[in-house]
């Protein structure tokens, strides 16, 4: 008997909890939050906005869409 026909929910969802598939999901999380932390009011030609300077909009954000670019990288070099 092929161990393949056993399609329990846990033989399902095995397959998309492998090393290669999880790091490219955790990579699509680091760039998402990392978009997400860029997102915000900007500024006009009426009104000037600091935050837009905040070190969360220019250095922690485009550090975490930066490793998730580099994970990335990484799940697809693992892929099988």
């Amino acid at each position: 008997m092929n161990s393949m026909s056993n399609n329990t929910p846990k033989t399902k969802w095995l397959f998309f909890l492998t090393t290669s598939r999880f790091i490219i999901l955790l990579s699509l999380l680091l760039i998402a939050i990392g978009y997400l932390l860029m997102y915000g009011p900007g500024s006009t030609e009426q009104a000037f906005n600091p935050d837009i300077f905040s070190p969360q909009c220019i250095v922690v954000a485009p550090m975490l869409c930066l490793a998730g670019y580099l994970l990335m990288v990484v799940g697809i070099l693992r892929w099988k």
